[in-house]
């Protein structure tokens, strides 16, 4: 394994459990709730799930912000605002459906590539 790997600190990071990351899994399970607040009950499934999008950016960026604050460290406010917007511009495209009536799209939904029993060469 090469050891120059750095592994990303996270606050959400699987067997340290913080404060940061609890609060973290918090919100994010309330998020639904958070941007229904936000909403309309007349506005449309698509515009909804963009204002939930909208509200989990956010999270994201705060909680960047305060693992740097927690850290000690100072905040990169561009960085951090680039990655935002490159994940909440992933994550409308996907929501608009990019992938919708590809093969890609009908191979996830009907569980995998492979059609029919899989067959297996003899080592003969």
């Amino acid at each position: 394994m090469d050891s120059n790997i750095i592994f990303p600190e996270l606050p959400t990071y699987t067997g340290v459990p913080t404060l940061a990351g609890l609060l973290s899994l918090a919100v994010t399970f309330l998020l639904p709730v958070i941007a229904a607040l936000f909403m309309r009950t007349t506005w449309s499934p698509f515009a909804r799930g963009l204002v939930l999008l909208a509200v989990a950016a956010v999270k994201v960026f705060l909680e960047a912000f305060l693992v740097a604050a927690d850290a000690g460290v100072d905040f990169n406010f561009v960085t951090a605002a680039y990655t935002v917007v490159v994940q909440f511009t992933m994550a409308v495209v996907v929501h608009f459906g990019l992938l919708r009536g590809t093969d890609l799209q009908q191979a996830a939904l009907r569980g995998g590539v492979v059609k029919g029993t899989p067959r297996h060469r003899s080592l003969e």
